[in-house]
């Protein structure tokens, strides 16, 4: 118990060391490392956003003695069964992979809609920590999870919880720079929670649709129709870079993306003369949004007048998801492949005339 209280406190970061082991084959992931060693697994999480590792995993089962002259790192005994999670991204990961009941507390649970979160709250078998920016620190002491699930941000430390003393596994899948690296983080995961051979097996047919859809379009497509995408917001227009993951789905599905050129991996903020000039003629236009009510082609006039400029709006050709009630965000980065045949819905319907479109709705 001693070991795991010293290598479990602090940030857990790591420099190289000479660690024997197999590795285990990453397909898309640029981030993770995954080394398969004697008595223990090492996970290795790359930092976004420089050079080195971000943090470094020792993966020992609990059943097992430690094992003598482990690397550094931060020791999880696995598979954990008490966890505090602060994204709702994970507590529907953690349900598809069948390690619900791992999960003991929440932060921000007003996002989450989860029926086993709510059923979970309700009856108390699942604390809810307040909010990730301003946590209930003594309720997390007094739940002493195993492991606390958080997001790591660039030159961001995690407050009041930096002074506690408890691992923190750090979920930097949303950093990836492509849909199928961001789904591969559910091996890592999966490995945490005694369902690894289960997650790379889910992952496989991740892949497998994916890929066999993407191959699909790309040899059968001949005309791409034009995409502008998002809203203005304030005095930005924030799209996706041609290298962020929604960008390469948007490619991966057929469709010319106006702003591939840019190849950043995050939102690239534009103003609206620039958007316009690039995209006034756009076949397709696709939102995201989170409203109460539905947008229609009348309320986003109310928004901004200037819509009224692009021929997707003059044509009645926008499809939007109102994310307050669709899991757009919930479902999609481990289920790319969902995403993807969504899409190809939308720009190619004849090559996947079965689907019904499950996030995005023709704005009436």
């Amino acid at each position: 118990m001693l070991l795991s209280a010293i290598v479990s406190c602090g940030n857990g970061g790591a420099s190289p060391q000479n660690i024997v082991g197999d590795s285990v084959v990453m397909r898309y992931s640029s981030l993770l490392g995954i080394m398969e060693c004697d008595g223990y697994t090492v996970v290795d999480v790359k930092n976004p956003w420089s050079d080195g590792i971000m943090h470094r995993y020792i993966l020992v089962d609990r059943e097992c003695e430690v094992p003598p002259h482990l690397p550094m790192g931060t020791l999880l005994r696995t598979p954990l069964d008490s966890v505090l999670v602060f994204s709702t991204v994970h507590t529907r990961l953690m349900s598809d992979l069948g390690c619900a009941d791992a999960v003991v507390g929440v932060c921000d649970s007003r996002y989450m809609e989860q029926p086993y979160i709510m059923r979970g709250i309700s009856d108390g078998s699942i604390v809810d920590c307040g909010s990730s920016l301003n946590i209930d620190v003594e309720k997390v002491v007094q739940l002493s999870p195993q492991a606390l699930f958080v997001l790591p941000f660039e030159n961001g430390g995690y407050g009041k919880l930096d002074k506690l003393c408890y691992p923190l596994v750090e979920c930097a899948e949303y950093m990836e720079t492509s849909p199928l690296g961001c789904a591969e983080w559910m091996r890592f995961y999966g490995r945490l929670f005694g369902c690894g051979q289960r997650a790379d097996s889910v992952f496989s047919s991740v892949c497998r649709n994916y890929e066999c859809l993407r191959d699909s379009v790309a040899g059968s497509v001949e005309y791409r129709p034009t995409l502008l995408c998002e809203l203005k917001s304030n005095s930005a227009w924030y799209v996706p870079g041609g290298g962020s993951t929604m960008g390469i789905l948007y490619r991966d599905a057929g469709a010319e993306y106006l702003f591939d050129y840019d190849k950043r991996s995050g939102s690239v903020p534009l103003s609206f003369e620039i958007v316009l000039d690039r995209a006034a003629n756009a076949d397709f236009w696709l939102i995201k949004y989170g409203a109460d009510e539905d947008k229609t082609y009348s309320s986003l006039l109310d928004e901004f007048a200037g819509y009224a400029h692009f021929k997707a709006f003059r044509e009645h050709n926008i499809y939007a998801c109102n994310v307050s009630r669709k899991r757009f965000y919930e479902e999609t980065p481990f289920r790319p492949d969902v995403l993807l045949r969504e899409l190809v819905a939308v720009f190619h319907p004849q090559l996947v005339c079965d689907t019904v479109l499950r996030y995005y709705e023709k704005m009436e």
